[in-house]
């Protein structure tokens, strides 16, 4: 039977969309499920550092979980180009000529740092809060739960309800 994959309700169908009594709204067909189905949520597993050269409402169009491997990534990055600055900064402190590499370096910092902010603030948006630390146990705790949240059927027991 066909069912909301937001309520698990039963759906009427309207033309060519589908009606969900309960949440008061139509449905797209993607919206409708099977059986008190979920709708499946989907995540994209392996980021690389290149996926961080998108643009903010590229990034936006992305699933959380890329998001957060992402932000693994950049926050590396960041940290790299941090202290690649400082041998420089050291460098420079010691003999002139290394300002243009002071600049590059700055620069490169400041586009790393401004990149994990927006990732941050995209995860920040759709949860709440973004992670303050990212570990491969809290990665693969995250894909675990995503999947156990989609095989999560959306069912009433009528022997746990009493009318």
């Amino acid at each position: 039977m066909k069912t909301c994959g937001y309520c698990g309700s039963v759906v009427e169908r309207k033309a060519n969309m589908y009606y969900c009594v309960f949440c008061d709204m139509e449905l797209f067909r993607e919206d409708v499920q099977e059986d008190g189905q979920r709708k499946p949520v989907s995540i994209t597993v392996g980021a690389t550092l290149n996926g961080a050269e998108r643009s903010t409402p590229e990034l936006m169009e992305l699933d959380s979980y890329y998001l957060t491997e992402l932000l693994t990534l950049v926050r590396s990055q960041r940290k790299q180009v941090y202290n690649s600055l400082r041998i420089v900064n050291k460098g420079a402190a010691l003999s002139p000529g290394f300002e243009q590499a002071q600049k590059q370096g700055g620069q490169n910092y400041h586009y790393w740092t401004r990149k994990a902010w927006a990732i941050e603030n995209i995860l920040r948006e759709r949860a709440g809060f973004y992670p303050a630390k990212i570990t491969l146990n809290y990665l693969n705790l995250f894909r675990e739960q995503v999947h156990k949240s989609n095989e999560l059927p959306m069912l009433i027991r009528s022997d746990s309800v009493r009318e």
